[in-house]
């Protein structure tokens, strides 16, 4: 019997540095996570792997956001800064697309670097302020991979 080949870890969205071939950000948006444990080992790794600072996991309705300490160059180092509901965040509602949901993450993230949205809750707010905005406004915003409709 055949083993169901499993597919390696590929972010969604990266932010780099313009300046050299570094990520500064990644980010896995995803309609649903059934299994938030795998997918958080997997950010991390990812995340070790490439040397980035900072990991986020996004669905329509929470975030989770990491912060590597580099302690060590292993998983371990990497800690969750919160968990956040991720709701506020929307202007429309989210597509219920998987592809589309992507591309949709990615344009919400681009709209805060140009203008930080103001009117959410104190914790989401701070987390986007300290980890997210200063990667967004420094870096390039990309798609990690082609997107077929």
């Amino acid at each position: 019997m055949l083993k169901a080949a499993t597919m390696a870890f590929q972010p969604d969205i990266l932010v780099t540095s313009p300046d050299e071939p570094r990520v500064t950000l990644v980010v896995e948006a995803k309609l649903h996570l059934p299994n938030l444990d795998r997918a958080e080992a997997e950010l991390k790794q990812y995340m070790v792997s490439m040397q980035c600072p900072i990991g986020m996991l996004v669905t329509p309705e929470r975030m989770w956001l990491y912060s590597d300490s580099y302690t060590t160059r292993a998983p371990d180092s990497i800690h969750r800064v919160g968990e956040y509901d991720i709701k506020p965040l929307w202007r429309e509602p989210p597509p219920a697309e998987e592809t589309r949901f992507e591309t949709f993450v990615q344009r919400r993230l681009e709209d805060l670097a140009i203008t930080p949205a103001q009117e959410l809750p104190s914790d989401l707010r701070d987390a986007l302020r300290e980890y997210i905005l200063p990667a967004i406004t420094a870096g390039d915003l990309r798609a990690a991979h082609p997107r077929y409709w």
